[in-house]
């Protein structure tokens, strides 16, 4: 069996204070990454007539949402999102897989600034 070596305290107190360093970098990336997923602001341009308007959306988009329906062996998975949330859909795909179940659908619909996916799966138990 493997044996940890005892640190002497001067050692144990420089790893603490590394551990924590890392901690507070990874905290101040998952800041960043909240505050620019939290504070996005869309601009499109809208053509009429010749002119451009600018049509501003809201600066705080709606949450991701997920329904999972089980029916027997088979999933029903329905994701709402936003048009830039499209990594989402791929994420579930990839849990779905990782999990063991074979996609046998998957379709969307557009709304506005939402997106409707619809994924049916069969989970192979073993």
């Amino acid at each position: 069996m493997w044996e940890q070596e005892e640190l002497s305290l001067p050692d144990q107190v420089d790893e603490a204070i590394n551990y924590i360093k890392m901690l507070e970098t990874k905290l101040k990336e998952c800041k960043k990454k909240k505050e620019s997923l939290q504070g996005r602001e869309r601009s499109h341009a809208c053509i009429s007539d010749g002119t451009e308007a600018r049509l501003m959306t809201s600066s705080s988009p709606k949450a991701p949402e997920i329904e999972i329906h089980e029916m027997g062996s088979n999933l029903e998975v329905i994701l709402t999102s936003g048009v830039d949330d499209q990594f989402i859909f791929y994420e579930v795909i990839r849990i779905l897989h990782q999990d063991g179940a074979e996609i046998l659908n998957a379709n969307f619909s557009v709304v506005g600034n939402t997106i409707f996916h619809v994924i049916h799966a069969e989970v192979c138990y073993n």
